[in-house]
């Protein structure tokens, strides 16, 4: 899904024409309709990356360098290959050595000479906003217009739809000239992936206020609950954190090995490193 932008309104929805008025795209305030957007427009690849800034882009790594600071990105989509420095890298993804051809998707943005960068780089996972249906996550604000916009998340590849109509408001929550509230462009927030009434994944019950993440918890005891559990592990969820905490029956205290773990069962547990599995230093 992709937005275009019109000089001198900012970013439209694919489909849309400058006076407010629609083509054949997607009625005000609704999920934009796949197969229309800037790419439709576009004769690939483009020369200057720069020209594909309002999209989300994917391609694979072509080099890693993680003591000097910095990798490079190729796509079929434009010309050459893209710096990124491993700091902007998103944060969920920072501690994950990537690999030369591994699949990746990324923003570009111009750095402070005007060269086309990539930034909010992170592996593809395989996993869409579909997979992930009825769960709570951590994500950031990729573009926003007025009313409405797109979301990125360590959980799952590609864009995710958001409309203001959706935004919780809390204390604290910036709102617009008409009270309204709004995001913008690397904001933080924590939302709901669900469906809307004509079946399409998008973002509810979006709080700007977002949640920490489990890997700032190491070391701390929580409470949370089960969120599920099949065989010998599952997952757990806590109010303290966004996101899943990988479980497994071995990490049950002595006197509790015969506990029934059902969906929703109140535990109490620490947060640590995994260092049983082999390669999984960066699992928690």
């Amino acid at each position: 899904q992709a937005m275009c932008e019109v000089d001198g309104i900012g970013p439209v929805p694919p489909g849309a024409i400058a006076d407010g008025g629609y083509r054949k795209g997607p009625e005000d305030g609704e999920p934009p309709e796949e197969g229309f957007g800037a790419l439709a427009h576009l004769q690939l690849p483009v020369k200057s990356a720069l020209d594909l800034k309002q999209e989300r882009l994917s391609g694979v790594v072509t080099k890693y360098l993680p003591v000097s600071g910095y990798g490079m990105v190729k796509s079929h989509m434009f010309e050459g290959e893209l710096t990124f420095r491993i700091d902007r890298v998103m944060p969920e993804f920072q501690a994950h050595p990537l690999h030369e051809n591994e699949a990746v998707e990324f923003d570009v943005q111009a750095d402070d000479v005007g060269k086309p960068v990539a930034v909010a780089v992170k592996p593809v996972l395989g996993r869409k906003p579909y997979d992930v249906l009825g769960q709570r996550h951590r994500g950031y604000v990729r573009r926003f217009a007025e009313r409405w916009g797109f979301l990125n998340a360590a959980a799952f590849d590609g864009d995710l739809f958001v409309h203001r109509d959706n935004l919780l408001m809390e204390p604290g929550t910036e709102t617009g000239p008409d009270g309204q509230p709004i995001l913008r462009t690397g904001q933080v927030v924590e939302f709901d992936v669900a469906l809307d009434d004509r079946g399409r994944a998008v973002a509810k019950q979006i709080t700007t206020r977002a949640l920490l993440r489990p890997g700032d918890w190491i070391g701390h005891r929580l409470r949370g609950y089960i969120r599920s559990f099949q065989g010998a592990w599952g997952f757990i969820n806590s109010d303290r954190f966004a996101g899943d905490l990988f479980v497994h029956r071995d990490s049950l205290l002595a006197a509790c090995q015969n506990a029934q773990l059902a969906i929703g069962t109140v535990v109490e547990f620490d947060i640590e490193r995994d260092h049983h599995r082999k390669g999984a230093k960066n699992r928690l």
